[in-house]
């Protein structure tokens, strides 16, 4: 018989707890209780408070209350729309800390977080809109709602960052290595883009589902980008989410290593947004274009990043979308068109009504006529006077997708073209938390009431849409662009090679002319 020890573990609120493990003649016997603790009840602010936590209440209450909640819970009116949930401040856990595993932030911390707001989160940025004042005000009021910060009488003891190991082709090894060592992929994925296995059944404190960071993206870490914020989330840990503290195992080499690593995933050394560009520009070639995405032609082409945003205009809204941003190169000849698309999700998601699951999805927007003044058609889906068509490519039966041309005149007007008008061909693949889609058309088509007919050297409106099935995503519960421009570069005529010769070939025989009348004058 064996006897395995009891297992307790704890967190705030709440407490399970497993039995001893009984194992008689090859037989599992195992016994299991849990226990439910009410969560400890928040300090309140004493009816004649000091005048800084007065005035930290009012201004919680004016800017804070509809997400955190007139408890701090984390319950207020708006809580329900976002993802992650807003923070439970009665606990005392805090994501963002440059202290030690297990204990409070600093006052510094909670006004750092206020200041910058939780990237990627609904918690913005207050430096602009409130004063530092205001948003220092606000710190002592926050720590009433926990009893630990009465009852912690030590300041809170910071981590010791030590000294950075610089970026290098041996460091990097070795940080993927530990990548791949301490189990990172499990959650964040082979290539950082949050679709490791363990991702899509992971939960925080309070049960709620929480994603982990896309390692690609740091302009949308919390707490920063910089190496040593990178320090600090790995020493410190993220409290109340699964992202534990590696302080045990990991030295000060061992962390710059796996920072250095994770560093080399961005897109850019800088970390910062990619710049915003509101031209798309298709060059033109005089090849074939390829179909597969994969293609090493691709590669060689420009990108265009574009934000996404949650469609929040029209219902059924969608505040918390997947998508963020897609990367979109182009390119025509003399026949077609085609779209690169590139953009991340973490799961390749097919339908499955059982489980709320809906199928992922792009869209590229265009307007069936080009404008030719400075109005255009509603930048969601058209309006009853102007109509757009979308090339719709979505996860399908097929290996490459199911591409469907549509045409809208408002999102609740958005109808499929007959089969017979259908002429944009897709192929799509995704690999690592990321899908890469390559869509042709026909520059002119014979249908033309409800197909653009493309024209190089004009500025077209353009507009892009994702859907991730997993996250709800389907019908107006989308992320979404405004409108950008799209121009086909037209083709240099041959005047504009010829003109230059011609120009120099006449000022070479003017100033061999003039050369020789002074000469013949002497």
């Amino acid at each position: 018989m064996a006897i395995n020890p009891l297992k307790i573990e704890m967190a705030p609120g709440r407490i399970s707890a497993g039995l001893p493990i009984l194992v008689l003649s090859g037989t599992v016997l195992a016994l299991s209780f849990s226990i439910t603790m009410a969560e400890e009840p928040a300090a309140q602010a004493p009816a004649a408070g000091s005048p800084e936590i007065e005035a930290g209440k009012k201004i919680y209450q004016k800017w804070c209350i509809n997400c955190h909640g007139e408890e701090g819970d984390g319950a207020g009116p708006a809580a329900d729309f976002l993802r992650p949930r807003p923070r439970d401040f009665r606990t005392g856990l805090f994501k963002i800390r440059s202290t030690v595993n297990g204990q409070l932030p600093s006052d510094q911390d909670l006004f750092n977080v206020i200041t910058k707001g939780m990237p990627g989160t609904g918690m913005p940025r207050w430096e602009h809109a409130l004063k530092e004042p205001d948003r220092r005000q606000l710190v002592p009021y926050i720590k009433t709602f926990s009893r630990r910060f009465a009852r912690t009488k030590d300041a809170p003891k910071p981590v010791v960052i030590g000294k950075q190991i610089a970026s290098g082709a041996d460091s990097i090894a070795k940080g993927k290595q530990l990548f791949h060592d301490m189990e990172c992929f499990k959650c964040h994925g082979d290539e950082g883009r949050a679709d490791g296995p363990s991702a899509p059944e992971l939960t925080d404190d309070w049960n709620y589902p929480i994603r982990p960071a896309n390692l690609t993206k740091p302009w949308n870490f919390r707490g920063g980008h910089a190496p040593n914020d990178l320090y600090l989330r790995l020493q410190s840990g993220i409290s109340g989410t699964p992202m534990p503290s590696f302080a045990d195992s990991l030295d000060n080499d061992k962390t710059w290593h796996l920072i250095n690593y994770i560093m080399s995933l961005w897109p850019d050394p800088s970390g910062d947004v990619p710049s915003l560009k509101v031209v798309l520009r298709a060059r033109r070639v005089e090849s074939e274009i390829p179909a597969k995405p994969g293609d090493p032609f691709w590669l060689a082409q420009e990108a265009f990043d574009f934000p996404l945003v949650g469609q929040v205009i029209k219902e059924p809204r969608m505040f918390t979308p997947t998508g963020n941003q897609i990367e979109v190169k182009a390119v025509y000849n003399d026949r077609e068109v085609a779209f690169h698309l590139t953009w991340d999700d973490p799961t390749n998601s097919r339908p499955d009504s059982s489980k709320g699951i809906f199928e992922d999805a792009v869209a590229v927007q265009l307007p069936v006529q080009i404008p030719t003044g400075t109005k255009r058609p509603f930048f969601l889906m058209g309006d009853p006077e102007l109509a757009v068509q979308l090339l719709r490519w979505s996860v399908g039966e097929s290996a490459d997708g199911t591409v469907t041309e549509m045409n809208g005149n408002g999102i609740a007007r958005l109808v499929a073209q007959p089969s017979t008008s259908q002429e944009t061909r897709g192929v799509g693949e995704f690999k690592n938390g990321r899908y890469r889609v390559v869509l042709k058309r026909p520059l002119r088509t014979g249908n033309t009431a409800q197909d653009i007919q493309l024209e190089p050297g004009k500025f077209i409106p353009i507009a892009f849409f994702a859907w991730d099935g997993s996250n709800g995503e389907t019908g107006a519960k989308m992320a979404i662009s405004h409108w950008y421009y799209f121009l086909m570069e037209p083709p240099l005529a041959k005047t504009v090679f010829i003109y230059p010769v011609i120009g120099v070939a006449v000022a070479a025989g003017l100033q061999w002319w003039m050369i020789r009348r002074l000469r013949q004058r002497s």
